[in-house]
């Protein structure tokens, strides 16, 4: 039958499909059997410590096999242990190459190492232990010579992305030197590492260093630095405290503490002013010209000048007054900036930005040793720019150095000196917009200054030396002391006072801006533990330093030219013989201008005690602090003042913290009142409650703060009881601001990172003389805040390290700044976009900022400042960042 002849069709195809499978895989089956043959071969080897090399040049000698790869293809130098009895070599070699075993190749008696293809990664997890056996959180894990790592939590757990391949795995925290593991990490697979026992004990480890792997956008932190004294946890602190690590702050292309810093934090608000430093709110106080760096009040009269972002490993947000850091301060709180230090790391970047305005940026961060011991350790942060604006003439050039040096002395001591100096210069000063119509009547590249007016230029240096010393298991010692130097010299047009007119006319005046600022600080603190009893113990006592001294000249330049200008028909080019020429033949402080200085010393303890295994903590401290200032006839005046701090942080688990605070602060007050007596000074008080989260694992946390804080011997002016007098001062005037707070923070999905906060604000005068101030709302205050920023990243596949990130930021009820409490009539809105790419040692990153083009401002009503007109500073329009960097 015809159908019977199909098998034996069939059959003889498959008979000669199989022949010529076998001629075509006759090479790949020969080379698979002399694979298996070699690899198959049995090693017997007992070395204990040799290089990679000299591990395979062994294995060459015993087995008869050939190795062959590339220079630059393993880490040939690394130290390896050949301990083998009977043991196949494709095991060995697995032990060896790790991931790279996957990918030889074997011709008879020929190994070839090959390169693994696709960059592929694993991940690796594991724990660390401190000596005496407990979970060392926050400690450095990284691989060597890569950007590939991340930071132990609160438990000692570490885990994150790495490249497939043999590594040596580094542990380290700073000034106690680091451990060494060879780790395997399995492509796609995830590697457990053997428990990490630290030589150092848990009261030990001093310094941390956070630096998640490059394509990880980590924007939480677990634990306040070191600078701000506390050695606890943010989860178990009872105070509002938000940290902003140097990846947030670089994600949204931030040049300096004035172009956005407070989005990222609920409560706080910046007002635009001037030029050199940073006016930030927090809670409706202002925090002055300058906050604290390294834990250090660096503030003057009118600088130091705000901090350049290249050099800035964190900003931390203190809430509310805090008495294991300042007493005499405004009791809205501060901010810390913390600088970049050594860390030993051996790694160095550069980084490339343009934009929008003629914004040309360069920046390099280099971290290493200068020995082979690593006792001697450096970086150098350099940085510069030529900043245009998208007010028309005004720019902003200058440039940072800051070299810092640690010397490790020995396992319980270390001294770190930083040297920072920073150049600016810029075109005009307080570049206000005026008019006589309101607010936005003219644009936002308007401006009355001239080209032809000479930038002025700020040279900032200083010094900043600091000293750890362990005493024993249970104490150390910290030492710091700061020298800074500030000058200013230069000249700015100004329009004259309340010359402007209906029809935009003004007359301009030269003004001098020279300032000198000198200050010396110093302090000096102890951490300890010590038990009694179930209770344990977290001790802080310190002393605290610091003269500071200032030289301003402000005035008018005399000048025989009336300079005529209109802000609706501007005309630019000041004839150079018209500007006049200012006089320095004097010394600034001779010349008669503005002059000061302020002084202090404070000492201060504060106990943490803990009860039930740390369930409960109350904290009870005090700071006694001593004021010196001039006062009449050059005699000196002093206040003493106690401020005591009581706090409770109660722990429902390990995830979850109640905590109430009561604390308080005080400021100093100029002037004398009726009967010669110098005014008091003011009193701050916060009472705070609140509710901290960590969720997942601790990959995002939540704070949830309730607040008032009241400010009594405030300066009020009032009518006098003498028929007839002039008003009178008196310090018994009371402002109150109250509110609520949510900060949400971290990786809430996985490759989601988030930073989202919304505060509600209440300030206002509650008593004055004058009874038409009270129900008054702050100036610079908006009633409403929320910002989000947010950044997904892909982590696998061909589009491996691209991010998409998009925030905003938006203020309601505002009020103007100066003023008394008047309402600008506008919202603040700003919605920003960016996108990045990040891999191995490349990263590109565009920042779109005021999608919508919005017009954003803040500024004042007639009536500030005795003027007759309105007053503004306007924000960027739609305007873009691209940067692009290469880590070494």
């Amino acid at each position: 039958m015809k159908y019977l002849k199909y098998p034996n069709y069939f059959r003889c195809t498959l008979q000669r499909l199989v022949l010529l499978c076998m001629l075509c895989m006759g090479p790949v089956l020969q080379n698979t059997f002399a694979q298996a043959d070699i690899l198959s071969k049995k090693v017997t080897l007992q070395v204990q410590t040799l290089s990679l090399q000299q591990a395979l040049e062994a294995l060459e000698q015993h087995t008869g096999c050939t190795f062959s790869y590339a220079p630059d293809m393993i880490d040939s130098s690394r130290k390896v242990k050949l301990d083998y009895r009977n043991t196949p070599l494709g095991t060995v070699l697995s032990d060896l190459l790790g991931e790279q075993a996957n990918h030889i190749r074997v011709r008879g008696k020929q190994i070839h190492i090959q390169a693994i293809k696709g960059g592929e990664k694993g991940i690796l997890k594991g724990q660390v232990h401190t000596a005496d056996g407990q979970p060392a959180p926050y400690v450095s894990v990284w691989i060597e010579g890569t950007g590939y790592g991340t930071s132990t939590d609160e438990n000692g757990y570490f885990k994150f992305q790495a490249p497939a391949g043999t590594h040596t795995l580094l542990v380290s925290s700073i000034g106690l030197g680091k451990q060494e593991q060879a780790v395997v990490v399995r492509s796609r697979q995830t590697t457990s590492v053997p428990l990490i026992t630290l030589h150092e004990s848990a009261q030990e480890l001093k310094e941390v260093i956070v630096e998640d792997s490059r394509w990880k956008d980590n924007y939480k932190e677990s634990k306040p630095s070191n600078s701000l004294r506390l050695k606890t946890p943010l989860l178990e602190t009872p105070q509002n405290i938000q940290v902003m690590n140097s990846q947030l702050l670089a994600s949204q292309h931030i040049f300096n503490p004035s172009e956005g810093i407070e989005r990222n934090v609920s409560g706080v608000r910046r007002v635009l002013h001037q030029e050199t430093y940073a006016s930030i709110y927090i809670r409706g106080f202002s925090t002055g010209s300058g906050s604290m760096r390294n834990g250090m009040s660096v503030g003057n009269y009118f600088g130091p000048l705000k901090e350049d972002m290249s050099f800035v490993d964190r900003v931390e947000f203190v809430k509310g007054p805090a008495g294991f850091m300042m007493g005499n301060t405004q009791p809205g709180g501060f901010y810390n900036v913390v600088t970049k230090k050594p860390t030993g790391r051996k790694k160095a970047s550069v980084n490339l930005t343009t934009g929008s305005f003629s914004t040309f940026r360069a920046e390099a961060d280099i971290d290493n040793q200068l020995d082979k011991q690593g006792k001697f350790l450096y970086r150098l942060n350099l940085m510069g720019q030529m900043n245009g604006s998208h007010t028309d003439y005004r720019y902003t050039n200058g440039y940072a150095i800051d070299p810092s040096f640690k010397y490790i002395i020995d396992d319980k001591t270390s001294l770190t000196v930083e040297y920072l100096f920073q150049h600016m210069a810029f075109s005009g000063f307080g570049p206000y917009l005026h008019s006589k119509k309101g607010f936005k009547d003219l644009p936002r590249h308007m401006t009355f200054n001239d080209p032809s007016v000479e930038p002025t230029k700020v040279n900032d240096q200083s010094v900043f030396i600091n000293l750890q010393h362990q005493l024993n298991k249970d104490w150390e010692v910290t030492a710091q002391l700061a020298y800074l130097d500030y000058k200013m010299r230069g000249q700015s047009l100004y329009p004259s006072y309340n010359s402007l007119d209906e029809e935009g006319n003004m007359a301009r005046n030269f003004s001098i801006n020279d300032v000198d600022n000198i200050s010396k600080l110093g302090q000096i603190f102890v951490n300890g533990s010590v038990q009694t009893g179930g209770v344990s113990h977290k001790i802080l006592a310190g002393l605290d330093i610091a003269e500071k001294t200032y030289y301003a000249d402000w005035s008018k330049v005399p000048s025989d030219t009336t300079l005529m200008f209109n802000m609706y028909d501007p005309v630019y080019g000041i004839n150079p013989a018209y500007i006049p020429k200012v006089d320095r033949s004097k010394s600034l402080r001779t010349r008669g201008g503005t002059k000061g200085s302020d002084a202090y010393y404070a000492l201060y303890i504060q106990d943490q005690l803990a009860f039930w295994d740390n369930r409960v903590r109350l904290t009870l401290g005090g700071r006694f602090t001593s004021t010196k200032k001039p006062g009449d006839k050059g005699i000196f005046e002093t206040n003493e003042v106690f401020t005591p701090r009581a706090g409770l942080s109660i722990s429902v688990d390990k995830n979850l913290s109640l905590y109430t605070l009561y604390d308080q602060t005080f400021s100093e007050q100029l002037g004398q009142n009726d009967d010669g007596e110098y005014f008091d000074p003011t009193r701050g008080t916060n009472i705070e409650a609140g509710i901290k989260k960590d969720w997942w694992g601790g990959s995002w946390n939540t704070t949830l703060s309730v607040y008032r804080i009241t400010k009594t011997n405030v300066l009020t002016t009032g009518p006098s009881a003498v028929e007839g007098a002039p008003p009178i001062t008196t310090a018994t005037g009371e402002v109150q601001s109250q509110g609520v707070e949510l900060d949400i923070k971290g990786e809430i999905l996985p490759n989601l990172s988030i930073v989202f906060n919304y505060a509600y604000t209440d300030a206002e005068v509650t008593k004055d003389r004058d009874e038409k101030k009270v129900g008054q709302e702050f100036a610079g205050i908006a009633k409403h805040i929320t910002n989000t920023w947010a950044t997904y990243r892909i982590d696998q596949g061909s589009l491996e390290g691209l991010g998409f990130s998009l925030g905003y930021q938006f203020q309601t009820d505002r009020t103007a700044w100066p003023g008394g409490g008047l309402k600008l009539p506008d919202n603040y809105f700003s919605l920003d976009a960016g996108v990045s790419w990040t891999k191995e040692k490349y990263s590109v990153s565009l920042l779109v900022n005021n999608l919508t083009d919005r017009y954003n401002y803040t500024g004042f009503f007639p009536g500030a400042w005795g003027y007759t007109h309105y007053g503004w500073q306007a924000l960027p329009p739609r305007n873009f960042r691209l940067r692009v960097g290469y880590t070494f």
